[in-house]
């Protein structure tokens, strides 16, 4: 009896061992100064938006500055730190800063959440691998993606590549930086004779830095307007601290 207690001992060791191996207790951090959470901290970013418009067949191309900073915690509705960042714009670089909209961060064991425009985003997960895939976008439900205004945001799959190389987002040159990608088309534009549709999101964020490149395009073509509808806008850091 003493032996198969003895036996019973040894298996639940091993099996805790088995666990250990596999998920290490610092497995959940690896990957997490891609976003650091501090308060203070903040990045400027230089932001070039192109708008396509069906009603004058024009495209409008903006230019802005946005500055994301840190500015406190809070506990959000699981009781968990969650960090607020307030945005500020500007038309350029002569100009002062105005207050322009706030969201938040929160850190899970496994994931970075942002909620902006109350909308939940999964932008990072944990840990930081290659080829690694996720879905983003998974608390934007289908039922609320049936909005023309959102169903474009439904289903999308997050992947992982460039990890911890060098990334230069056409300002500054960043090191240890990983890639997030997504992109999807659905028939082609360029016959003019079909419904098209097109959406493509790059991210790039740098260790001790957070976010330093940010690229969305969406756009629809409909035959009968012969005309893309939609946008693509670019955000490239430019100044920050840590």
């Amino acid at each position: 009896m003493k032996m198969a207690w003895r036996l019973c001992f040894l298996l639940m060791v091993f099996l805790v061992s088995c666990k250990r191996e596999v998920l290490p207790p610092d497995a959940a951090s690896i990957g997490k100064d891609y976003f650091p959470l501090k308060e203070g901290h903040f990045i400027e970013y230089e932001v070039d938006s192109l708008i396509y418009n069906t009603f004058t067949k024009d495209t409008d191309l903006v230019h802005i500055e946005f500055r994301d900073e840190i500015a406190g915690t809070f506990a959000d509705n699981l009781g968990r730190t969650s960090y607020a960042i307030e945005r500020s714009v500007r038309p350029d670089s002569n100009s002062t800063w105005t207050g322009q909209m706030s969201y938040y961060a929160t850190q899970a064991d496994f994931e970075i959440e942002v909620v902006e425009n109350n909308l939940r985003f999964i932008k990072l997960v944990f840990p930081v691998k290659a080829n690694t895939v996720w879905k983003g976008n998974i608390y934007i439900p289908a039922s609320t993606s049936g909005l023309d205004e959102l169903k474009w945001y439904y289903d999308w799959d997050y992947t992982y590549g460039h990890i911890n190389e060098d990334f230069d987002n056409g300002l500054l040159n960043f090191p240890n930086s990983v890639v997030i990608e997504y992109e999807q088309l659905t028939n082609d534009s360029t016959s003019n004779t079909q419904y098209s549709n097109y959406t493509h999101y790059k991210e790039s964020y740098s260790r001790n830095v957070g976010l330093i490149y940010r690229e969305l395009t969406h756009w629809e073509y409909q035959p009968t307007d012969n005309f893309r509808n939609g946008f693509s806008v670019v955000m490239r850091a430019k100044k920050y601290n840590e």
